[in-house]
Order: C-alpha cells, then structure tokens, then sequence
C-alpha cells in the first residue's frame, strides 16, 4: 500500500538492522548473510509476486482499510469460515514502511509462509538494510477486543488500529512513535491511532485480548497465531 506524507513525518531519519540482535546478524554481517539474503529476496519475490488474483485500487474512506483486514474466505487448514469472511479480523498484522519508496508493507504475522524465514521485517524489507519504521499492528474495536461482540455490525464499530515498534530486525526507535501516529492519522482519517512502545503493558493488554478473541469466538487456532 502506498502512502503519503513519509518525508513531512519522518524527514531523512530511517531505522538501520539491529546489530544487537542475532537474527540481523545472520541477515547482514559475515560472509555467509550474502546467502541469508538471497534467500529471503526470493521469497519476498513470491510474497510480492503479481498474478491474476491480485486486486488493484485506491483507497479513499475507511471503508476501503476495512475491506483489506476482513477475515477472507477460508483458515490455512482449509475449513470454510465464510460467516466471518466479510468482517474485520482480529488479527496481528507484521508491517514495515520502506525506505525505498512510499510503501506501507504487511501480512498477517502468523502465516505460515514466514516459517522458513530468519525475519518477516526482512523478508517485507526485500532484505535491504534500512527502513523507515516497522513493528507490528493491529484494529480493534474501541474499548478494545474484550469488550466487544459480533451481534454488533462493523459499521456500527468506531475502530482503532494500534501500531507499534516491535521489530527485533530494525529496533525502531520509540522517540518517532508520535510521528508514526501522526503519519498514520494523517492517511487514515476516520480512525483512532493508538501507537505505542514494545514494552508499553497496553500494548501487551491488546494483544492478547485480540488473540483471545480471534481463539474463542472466531474458530483460529493457537498455531496460526505466530509460526513456530
């Protein structure tokens, strides 16, 4: 998804790989992440791969968001969950925002197409060596997953995306989280942009209430939430 306004938030400052972090290193230091990378911008060809199924548009209202975070036609394990195909779901959702072009980048973090990976950050990241941000989001009803039932309409919903810097691959630095949600709300009006730190406790609070809910009321496995 392209979007506008990165320079106005973010001007020059981009996130460079973690070096403290492991994984990044494997990634991006030593003779061997040459490798590392090749294999992971292989994957990220099939990830962004264009075929016949791909649907193109722009989007002008929160209709539009709405649509691209509703639940689909089927689960992984390929049982039919059409009673929730066409409503919003509450679903964690990887993202990164390149430094390369105007792009907000994302896919559900629990696909199972990320397991071979080293790093979903990455494999969005075509394994460059720098973003402009990345974590993790996700929607949610206002008042949050817990307190929230299906008999209501997601029209009815006021809805919130709450996005975050939890990114071991990049470490974002939680100084420009107020120029995310700037960002954020200036190219999604209509929603309530919550942005927070890794380690925020109400970040953690709306996590598990939305993976609680997608278990308890929407049919997901535990296994589908994070590939192991």
């Amino acid at each position: 998804m392209y979007i506008k306004g990165i320079p106005l938030f973010f001007g020059d400052k981009h996130q460079t790989w973690n070096r403290n972090y492991k994984v990044a290193r494997t990634i991006y230091q030593g003779p061997a992440s040459i490798a590392v990378r090749a294999s992971i911008q292989a994957g990220h060809r099939m990830l962004y791969a264009q075929t016949a199924d791909n649907d193109y548009g722009v989007i002008e209202n929160p209709t539009d968001i709405l649509n691209i975070l509703h639940g689909g036609s089927s689960s992984p394990n390929g049982s039919t969950q059409t009673r929730y195909a066409k409503r919003v779901k509450p679903a964690i959702y990887t993202y990164i925002i390149s430094s390369d072009d105007d792009s907000l980048r994302f896919s559900e973090t629990g696909a199972a197409f990320f397991v071979d990976f080293a790093s979903k950050h990455a494999l969005h990241a075509n394994g460059h060596e720098t973003v402009c941000y990345s974590g993790e989001f996700h929607p949610r009803p206002r008042g949050g997953w817990q307190n929230f039932s299906d008999d209501t309409p997601d029209e009815l919903v006021e809805w919130e995306l709450v996005i975050d810097n939890n990114s071991g691959t990049f470490a974002p630095d939680k100084a420009l989280l107020p120029q995310l949600k700037q960002l954020l709300e200036y190219n999604f009006p209509g929603f309530t942009i919550h942005a927070f730190d890794r380690e925020d406790p109400r970040l953690e609070d709306s996590v598990k209430a939305c993976s609680e809910y997608s278990m308890k009321y929407r049919g997901v496995g535990k296994d589908e939430l994070q590939p192991v």
